[in-house]
C-alpha cells in the first residue's frame, strides 16, 4: 500500500505535474517542446522543465527531440496504482461473507444508511463521523443517494450543509423532496452553500452565495453556518469542479480541511467524484485522504445500462467489496436489481 502511495504522490506533487499529466492524458497522441507545452498549460518554461524530466524519469513521457506521451507505461502505472490501492482490502473472513473486512470497532457509534443495498454492504452500519467518497459513473444515480442521505437528516429534524457545485439548490431541493415521505419537513434546515449559481452567471436566493474558484470563501461560509447551526450531515458536490478551477493540490487540501472539520464536528461527509473524468492518480489520491469510498459502476449491456455498487474503502467497520448489481426506480431509489 505504502508504495501505491509514493508512486502517485511523486505523480501529483506539484500543480504543474497534475496540469501535464491531464494535457496528455486528453491529447494522448500529442508531441510538444517544453516551450510548446509551458504555453498550452500558462507557464513558463523553465518552470516546466524540472517536471517534465521527472516524468521522463517514471517512463510516462518520452524525450526526444520534443515530449510526447508514453501511452503504455501511463496504462502501466494506471493498472499499479488500481492493483495496489486494492491491496488496502484484507478480509479476515471465511466463506460466503470472505470479503467482509476487519472485525467492527465496538466503540464506534455507527448509523444504519437506510437504503437495502447500502445496508447488505454495510452489515454494521456507517461510521457516524466518516469522510466518504462516492465515485460514480455518469448515470450512477449518485445525486438520488446524496437525496436519499439528505432526505433522511431532514426527517430526523436535524441540520444538513450542501455545497454545491455543480447543481442548483433549487433542482436539488426538487430530488430530495422526491426521497422525502413524510409532509412536515422543515427545509430551513437544508442550507446551501451555493457555488453554482456564480459559475452560470445567476441570482441566487441563498444566504451563502460563494465563487468556486475561492476556497477561502467557501470555507469561510461553511465555518459560519457550522458554527450557528448543529450540523448532522455534510455534502461536497463535487470534487471535479474543485480540482478543474484550482488545481489538483489545491482541491485536496481543501478536501483534508473539510474531512477533519466534519470528524472534528462528528458529522458524516459525502463527496462525490466522476470516476473516469481523471487520471486514477488523482482518483487515489481522492481516496487517500477520505475514511470511506463507495463505488456506482455503469456498463452498456445488450439490456440496457447495467450499474453495479460497492464500498471499496470503509474505515473501521465490516464491508463487503463485492459488486452489486441495482437498479434505480420512477422515485430515484438505489434498489438491489432482482
Amino acid at each position: 500500500m505504502k508504495r501505491s502511495m509514493k508512486l502517485f504522490e511523486r505523480l501529483l506533487d506539484t500543480d504543474i505535474k497534475a496540469d501535464l499529466l491531464t494535457l496528455f492524458h486528453n491529447n494522448a497522441n500529442m508531441s510538444e517542446t517544453a516551450e510548446g507545452l509551458a504555453r498550452r498549460i500558462g507557464r513558463t518554461p523553465a518552470e516546466v522543465q524540472r517536471e517534465l524530466e521527472d516524468l521522463v524519469g517514471l517512463g510516462i513521457l518520452k524525450k526526444v527531440e520534443v515530449y510526447s506521451f508514453g501511452v503504455d507505461r501511463d496504462r502501466e502505472i494506471q493498472d499499479a496504482i488500481s492493483k495496489q490501492l486494492a491491496l488496502g482490502e484484507s478480509p479476515l473472513l471465511q466463506g460466503p461473507q470472505a470479503e467482509l473486512s476487519e472485525t467492527v470497532a465496538a466503540e464506534q457509534a455507527r448509523i444504519q444508511a437506510g437504503l437495502d443495498i447500502l445496508d447488505s454492504a454495510l452489515p454494521d452500519g456507517l461510521p457516524s463521523s466518516s469522510a466518504v467518497l462516492i465515485l460514480s459513473d455518469p448515470g450512477g444515480g449518485e445525486e438520488n443517494l446524496l437525496a436519499h442521505f439528505v432526505s433522511q437528516h431532514l426527517q430526523a429534524d436535524k441540520y444538513v450543509a450542501y455545497v454545491t457545485l455543480d447543481n442548483s439548490p433549487p433542482n436539488v431541493r426538487q430530488i430530495v423532496q422526491t426521497h422525502a415521505r413524510s409532509e412536515g419537513v422543515d427545509w430551513a434546515k437544508l442550507i446551501f452553500v451555493d457555488g453554482y449559481s456564480k459559475t452560470v452567471g445567476v441570482e441566487s436566493e441563498e444566504p451563502h452565495v460563494v465563487d468556486p474558484e475561492n476556497l477561502s470563501g467557501i470555507s469561510i461560509a461553511i465555518s459560519e453556518l457550522m458554527t450557528k447551526n448543529t450540523i448532522s450531515l455534510m455534502i461536497l458536490d463535487s470534487f471535479n469542479t474543485l480540482i478543474r478551477k484550482r488545481g489538483l493540490r489545491s482541491a485536496v487540501e481543501f478536501l483534508r480541511v473539510l474531512v477533519a472539520r466534519t470528524r472534528q464536528a462528528k458529522c458524516p461527509c459525502f463527496v462525490t467524484m466522476n470516476r473516469k473524468a481523471f487520471h486514477p492518480a488523482f482518483v487515489a489520491s481522492a481516496q487517500d485522504t477520505v475514511d470511506g469510498v463507495i463505488e456506482l459502476k455503469v456498463d452498456e449491456s445488450p439490456e440496457g445500462l447495467a450499474r453495479s455498487l460497492r464500498v471499496l474503502k470503509m474505515v473501521g467497520v465490516r464491508h463487503l467489496t463485492t459488486w452489486i448489481p441495482y437498479d434505480v426506480s420512477d422515485e430515484g431509489e438505489l434498489i438491489p436489481k432482482k
